[in-house]
């Protein structure tokens, strides 16, 4: 993948369902395939999420529902990339850990005052 720009973008929100407005800050990575084909990764507060403008993507902070109208609002464009560039390696996001289905307990309790120490060397 080439990462072509990277922005800071500001949607505004409105709920349909109780008219509360607000407004939130993403990082965007533009990025192609290598094959024509571009998609934007979305971040915000430094972790991936999903498109803002996604229908149903976003819920409302003061009911809950997720009819939510997004509009984009201001974008800051970054430096793009050029075809002489080197390729970047995008942030993609990593799959969701398997959880297991129900949590181990201890083996024993540990009495920690009569552990031993470890060493300092390895």
């Amino acid at each position: 993948m080439i990462l072509r720009e990277i922005s800071f973008d500001r949607f505004m929100f409105t709920c349909t369902g109780c008219d509360h407005a607000w407004g939130a800050d993403y990082d965007v990575q533009h990025v192609e395939d290598g094959h024509g084909h571009e998609r934007d990764y979305f971040f915000r507060s430094g972790l991936h999420c999903s498109d803002p403008t996604g229908l149903g993507e976003t819920t409302c902070p003061h009911c809950g529902r997720t009819a939510v109208i997004a509009h984009h609002s201001a974008q800051q464009a970054g430096p793009a990339a050029t075809d002489e560039a080197p390729e970047v390696p995008v942030q993609t996001p990593a799959p969701a850990p398997e959880l297991p289905a129900e949590i181990p307990a201890p083996a024993r309790n540990v009495d920690w005052d009569t552990a031993p120490l470890l060493s300092g060397t390895r």
